[in-house]
């Protein structure tokens, strides 16, 4: 089997894994069947998917690559330029999000306390005032800005870039069924990637 294909199998492999484990049949499943677990599941989940994909990476890196482009004279600063970008995403990312709850600790920590789980309001400031993903946004752009081009990362990297696009509609879908109207009503006010792209032949673009 070629390298690029083992690796775009094994991407698509952690990709189905880590969907699955975070999806609301998993957790009815968890909560019919070891409700026990719920206060620690979101902790395990990102444990286990920051584990397995540092496993994954470095299993990717031991294969042989070659070298289709790469990021030479004024290009290298258009690659920097996205490199910033992607970090400024993601810090605004982290300010605007309850990291703690993120993380899973809330939920540890709220169990362990003999308190209620709180579900993080929706919040609308910073970052998401402008777009509704800023991770997501500053995932894909570091996908395409991060690295040489070679024959096994663009498999992967193309196979996580549609990992990321699926999972944000698997997502606002998800939001919409926990939120309900107050989502919808964002969803329509702010975009999802593109700050001022909303509007497509007359309707809001989700």
């Amino acid at each position: 089997m070629p390298l690029p294909l083992q690796a775009a199998l094994a991407t698509a492999a952690w990709c189905a894994l880590h969907s699955a484990f975070v999806s609301h049949r998993w957790r009815r499943f968890v909560d019919g069947n070891v409700p026990s677990y719920r206060p620690w599941q979101r902790l395990a989940y990102v444990a286990a998917s920051t584990a397995s994909l540092g496993l994954l990476v470095l299993w990717v890196r031991t294969l042989p690559e070659t070298l289709l482009w790469d990021w030479t004279g004024g290009w290298r600063w258009v690659r920097w330029l996205g490199i910033v970008e992607a970090g400024v995403l993601f810090w605004l990312g982290a300010r605007a999000h309850d990291g703690r709850f993120f993380l899973g600790l809330r939920q540890a920590t709220d169990h362990l306390a003999g308190r209620a789980p709180r579900e993080p309001a929706l919040r609308t400031d910073g970052i998401l005032g402008v777009m509704r993903h800023p991770w997501y946004a500053a995932t894909l752009v570091l996908l395409a800005f991060g690295l040489p081009v070679t024959d096994v990362n663009l498999a992967w990297r193309l196979v996580l870039a549609g990992y990321v696009l699926v999972g944000t509609e698997l997502e606002e879908r998800k939001l919409l069924r926990d939120i309900g109207p107050a989502y919808a009503a964002y969803r329509k006010r702010v975009p999802r990637f593109v700050p001022g792209l909303r509007w497509s032949r007359g309707r809001p673009r989700g």
